[in-house]
């Protein structure tokens, strides 16, 4: 089917899509670790993790093109884990930003970024902020590319993780 020319369309998800959602970042995480590209494991979700999203006072939303589930994300509206003495209430981070494969080369992506920055934006908040492993070359370049600016690395017990923001 050619999605090129079809509307995507970005709803809140509600309880009743976490099972979609945990889908989502399982198959993100398997097809990132089948290429070797260390970003997500697949064990480390859970459905009680996607409920606890959408119960937390994160905005969680759903894309889907002609009702097929195209991607997600979630803004929360701190980060201190991450983000530790930097994190504050001028900005929204975007975490667990997936795309359905089917829809690979679509641009779907970029629109789910957009419509999240758009969504920062219109809580009046000056800082869009995201972060992604250290060692995924190509996601930091993507986000290079769509404007963020490199803020700091941060090293932790196993893991290094880039920080990025958007004014």
């Amino acid at each position: 089917m050619d999605f090129e020319n079809q509307e995507l369309i970005i709803t809140h998800a509600t309880i009743d899509d976490a099972p979609i959602i945990l889908s989502l970042w399982k198959g993100s995480a398997e097809w990132l670790q089948s290429n070797n590209i260390k970003q997500w494991n697949p064990e480390a979700f859970s459905l009680e993790q996607v409920l606890k999203f959408v119960n937390d006072g994160s905005d969680v939303y759903l894309a889907t093109i002609d009702n097929e589930i195209a991607g997600t994300y979630l803004i929360t509206w701190q980060d201190p884990f991450i983000w530790k003495e930097l994190d504050n209430s001028d900005a929204g981070y975007i975490h667990k930003f997936a795309v359905n494969r089917k829809f690979k080369g679509k641009g779907i992506g970029s629109k789910l970024l957009r419509s999240a920055e758009e969504q920062i934006r219109d809580k009046g908040k000056k800082y869009i902020r995201l972060d992604c492993m250290a060692d995924n070359n190509r996601l930091n370049q993507y986000y290079r590319d769509a404007g963020y600016q490199f803020v700091r690395r941060l090293d932790s017990e196993g893991w290094s993780a880039h920080l990025y923001e958007k004014r």
